[in-house]
């Protein structure tokens, strides 16, 4: 349910942003809406505005590990067009791993550098005992 408001929120202010803007003096208006909600968890809508922006979520629900807790599971996507004129294209899942985003505009985080990467690999291979270790183990205890 968290995750339904999380969304609903996020899709909200993007098209309250686009509801309140105008282009070239025109009032924005709404030229298509559907709904559909079963009542079980399943649902459905879709809405497309006047000046391109578009949005879509679906939901169902799934079995989780805890029969008593089913998992909601949110999918949807949106669309609008800058005041640059590009296209942002944005395609979500919402399910127990958290909100997942997709989207070209999405920042990425920069390559690890060969040399880090390589530590890493030591220290994981190490951690589950794939490389021998480093230090030999004292046969007897030193003595002060």
């Amino acid at each position: 349910m968290k995750y339904l408001v999380v969304i609903t929120v996020l899709v909200g202010v993007a098209a309250a942003q686009k509801f309140s803007a105008t282009r070239s003096g025109n009032e924005i208006v709404i030229t298509r809406s559907e709904s559909e909600n079963n009542g079980d968890g399943t649902f459905k809508w879709a809405s497309e505005l006047s000046d391109g922006t578009k949005l879509e979520q679906s939901g169902y629900v799934k079995a989780g590990p805890d029969p008593e807790k089913p998992i909601q599971v949110i999918e949807g996507s949106y669309s609008y067009i800058t005041p640059e004129g590009e296209t942002i294209n944005l395609k979500y899942i919402a399910d127990e791993n958290g909100f997942q985003p997709e989207g070209v505009h999405l920042p990425t985080p920069p390559p690890i550098p060969e040399e880090i990467q390589k530590a890493l690999n030591l220290i994981q291979a190490a951690s589950s005992n794939q490389v021998p270790q480093f230090r030999k183990p004292l046969s007897q205890p030193r003595r002060f």
